[in-house]
């Protein structure tokens, strides 16, 4: 059994190439959204799923990388038109050259955000990946994203998540203070866990509980 708590953790602040171009991505998206509360959260989320899934999809940090850029950047088309944001935010990062990305990982982060919602097309049906992008390994890389954005509501108050894998299950208890119909709903959705679930063969098991705040004076 392997299992871990996300909750909120100091920022690495040490000037890696990695660290600076994350900061630059915030800073894009910042620019875009205002607030980034939420593509922090799924960001912290995500990486936490590819963690605890490594010995699964056996992908590598470029990867990881990837996803932890695709989830600052996937709902920045939401300024512009929240039912089509997630064409709107995939073109918006093909056409802006100043996020720091290769071109490779700019058509990478546009597919990324193009189908972090909605229907995913067969391999090679995309329209944005070239040949040269393994088509396979961006869409595990999608999986994950998903099933990250399914576990954090933009209009919801994060709630408290421990996640623990059990042989193929993969075992998630949500633990909300604001304990409402509309949160129990939002975290009950199974659609955004379909293709994870189909990639790493694993069933994914939400359990919602209310947690219990103990007030300090």
């Amino acid at each position: 059994m392997k299992g871990i708590i996300a909750s909120p953790m100091a920022q690495d602040r040490r000037d890696t190439p990695s660290t600076i171009r994350q900061r630059m991505t915030e800073r894009w998206a910042q620019r875009r959204l205002g607030k980034i509360d939420h593509e922090r959260r799924v960001c912290q989320i995500a990486s936490t799923l590819f963690d605890l899934t490594h010995t699964t999809h056996r992908l590598d940090e470029r990867d990881k990388r990837l996803l932890e850029i695709a989830s600052i950047l996937h709902d920045i088309g939401r300024k512009i038109d929240v039912k089509h944001h997630p064409l709107i935010g995939s073109n918006m990062v093909l056409a802006d050259n100043w996020l720091p990305l290769s071109e490779s990982e700019r058509r990478g982060a546009a597919y990324l955000t193009r189908y972090h919602r909605g229907a995913v097309p067969e391999v090679g049906f995309d329209e944005i990946l070239t040949a040269h992008e393994n088509r396979r390994r961006m869409r595990i890389v999608l999986s994950i994203l998903r099933a990250a954005d399914a576990l954090d509501g933009r209009q919801l108050q994060a709630p408290r998540l421990v996640f623990a894998m059990l042989g193929k299950k993969l075992s998630v208890t949500v633990y909300l203070e604001d304990d409402t119909p509309k949160a129990r709903r939002f975290f009950k959705r199974r659609k955004k866990f379909r293709l994870f679930e189909e990639l790493m063969g694993l069933k994914v098991d939400v359990e919602i509980k209310h947690a219990h705040v103990v007030h300090v004076a």
